[in-house]
C-alpha cells in the first residue's frame, strides 16, 4: 500500500462506501452493544443495526443522565425510523474503571449469556490535561484503558457466543505518530499521564497518540487469541466525519478542522457505515486483528509493524494488562484462561 499522504486522505474521504442495503445481515435474536451511542457516529450506527431485526440493542452511554436523555429522544427516533422496539439504554463513564465493571457485572447478570457484537466507538478529543480518578490523564484512560478494560471484561461472553465480533473505532491520526516518544521512559503508560510531561504540545497530539493505542491493543488481543476462538477482533477508521468528536477544539484547531470538514467530511450516516461494515463484514480469516479503512483492509502505520513498533506494542500489552488486573481481578482470570502466553 502507498504510504499515507495528504492526497491519499482526499482520494480515501471521496471513496464510494457500501450502502446501508449492502452492509445490512439478519441480526435476529443477536446481542449487539454500542458504546458512546448516544449522538454522532454510534447513534447512526445504532439505527443501522437497528433495522437488523436485533434480539438486543445496548446502547451505552456516559451518565445515568445523559442515558436518559438518549432514551427520551434516541429510542423514540429509533423505533420510528426502524421499527426496533429492543433498543436499550445502560450508563457506562469510561473515565471510571469502576464504571466499566459495573457495567460488566450487569451485562453477566442481565445480558442473556451472548454477546454478538461489540463495537466500541467511544472516544474523547482534547487538549486540555485532566487527571481521572483512576489516576490516568483521561484521554488515555477512556480512548485506551477503559475501552480495553471492557473488551477483556466482555471477552468470555464474546468467546462463547458463535462468530463473535469486537470492533474498537481508531483513526488514520495514528499514522501522524512517527515515533512514540514515550517509550524512551521504562514506563508508557506512566509517563502518558505525568501532568510534567503533559506540556500543550504533548497534549495537542494526544488523540493521535491514543488511537495509535488502540492499534496497537487490536493487534496484540488479536495475536493471543488461540486458533479456534469464536472471536473475531478488528479495529476500524470512520475517516473525517461530521460527529460530537471535535466539540471541544477551539481557536485555529477548531477553524481548520471546520474548514476541513465542510470540504471533506463525511456525512454522520455515511461515516457510521464504516463500523456496521467492521462488525458485520468478512470473516475471522480475512478480519482478524485488520485495520480496515474506507471498508476494506489497509495496512497500519510504517511505525506500527516495524520491528521497535513490535516491541513497544508488546510492551503496552503488558502495562495495560498489568493497570488492569489492579482494576478489576477479573481481567488476570480472562488473561489466563482465554489468551495464549507465547
Amino acid at each position: 500500500m502507498a504510504p499515507f499522504s495528504f492526497l491519499k486522505f482526499i482520494s480515501d474521504q471521496w471513496s464510494t462506501l457500501p450502502s446501508p442495503e449492502e452492509l445490512k445481515k439478519d441480526l435476529t435474536g443477536k446481542t449487539v452493544i454500542i458504546v458512546g451511542a448516544n449522538v454522532g457516529l454510534g447513534l447512526e450506527a445504532a439505527r443501522h443495526f437497528a433495522s437488523m431485526n436485533p434480539g438486543r440493542l445496548i446502547l451505552a452511554c456516559r451518565t445515568p443522565k445523559t442515558a436518559e436523555a438518549a432514551v427520551e429522544v434516541s429510542s423514540v427516533d429509533i423505533t420510528k425510523t426502524t421499527g426496533c422496539k429492543t433498543v436499550e439504554f445502560w450508563p457506562l463513564d469510561l473515565q471510571s474503571f469502576s464504571s466499566v465493571s459495573a457495567f460488566v457485572t450487569r451485562f453477566e447478570k442481565e445480558g442473556g449469556g451472548r454477546l454478538d457484537i461489540l463495537v466500541e466507538n467511544a472516544a474523547i478529543a482534547t487538549g486540555d490535561y485532566k487527571k481521572t480518578g483512576d489516576g490516568h490523564e483521561a484521554t488515555i484512560q477512556t480512548n485506551h484503558l477503559s475501552t480495553a478494560l471492557l473488551a477483556l471484561l466482555l471477552l468470555p461472553t464474546l468467546n462463547k457466543t458463535p462468530n463473535s465480533r469486537l470492533t474498537i473505532v481508531a483513526s488514520e491520526v495514528h499514522y501522524f505518530v512517527a515515533r512514540l516518544t514515550e517509550a524512551d521512559s521504562p514506563k508508557i503508560l506512566e509517563k502518558l499521564s505525568d501532568k510534567d510531561h503533559c506540556t500543550t504540545s504533548v497534549m495537542s497530539v494526544r488523540y493521535n497518540v491514543s488511537k495509535l493505542l488502540n492499534v496497537f491493543f487490536t493487534r496484540g488481543l488479536a495475536e493471543r487469541l488461540p486458533l479456534g476462538t469464536s472471536v473475531t477482533v478488528d479495529v476500524v477508521n470512520p475517516g473525517l466525519c461530521h460527529s460530537e468528536l471535535t466539540r471541544n477544539a477551539s481557536g485555529f484547531q477548531a477553524y481548520s478542522l471546520a474548514f476541513m470538514k465542510f470540504l471533506l467530511g463525511r456525512s454522520t450516516e455515511v461515516g457510521s457505515r464504516t463500523l456496521v461494515h467492521a462488525a458485520l463484514a468478512g470473516d475471522q480469516l480475512t478480519m482478524q486483528g485488520k485495520y480496515l479503512n474506507k471498508c476494506q483492509v489497509e495496512e497500519e502505520s510504517d511505525y506500527v509493524i516495524s520491528p521497535e513498533g513490535q516491541k513497544v506494542q508488546d510492551r503496552l500489552w503488558e502495562e495495560t494488562i498489568a493497570i488492569l488486573e489492579a482494576a478489576d481481578p477479573r481481567v488476570k482470570d480472562v488473561v489466563h484462561s482465554l489468551l495464549r502466553s507465547d
